[in-house]
């Protein structure tokens, strides 16, 4: 309750938002996905899925400096990676911070999702061929 309370004004509207932390979600929100699940993006997703599969402790403050250490690496701005990682673990483009987000979803559950976004990346890419 406490990574929702910011962003919902009432109980249902949390509730809301909150399901992905507790079920899978079958699509992705198609605005948030065509902004930023693109394949400028899936080199930072790759990245940090290599990073954060080996990352101990699963913290919030650790997600964040690979997050941060991610964008430096890459030379990008941090909206770069968050943005797409925001939409590859939640499904949209609205979620509490980041770090937090992944720290409550855990660490199995983030890896998969990131694997499922990269995946969607590479289809959709080759769609548009």
């Amino acid at each position: 309750m406490k990574a929702q309370r910011e962003r919902n004004k009432t109980l249902l509207d949390m509730a809301h938002s909150s399901l992905f932390f507790y079920r899978d979600f079958e699509e992705y929100d198609e605005k948030a996905a065509q902004k930023n699940l693109t394949r400028d993006a899936l080199q930072g997703l790759q990245h940090l899925m290599r990073h954060l599969e080996a990352l101990r402790p699963w913290v919030r403050e650790s997600i964040h400096d690979l997050i941060v250490a991610t964008a430096e690496s890459l030379e990008v701005k941090m909206g770069a990676i968050a943005q797409p990682l925001r939409v590859a673990v939640s499904g949209t483009s609205v979620s509490p911070p980041i770090d937090l987000t992944l720290e409550i979803l855990g660490k199995e559950k983030t890896i998969e999702r990131l694997q499922k976004a990269c995946t969607w990346i590479d289809s959709t890419a080759k769609e548009a061929l």
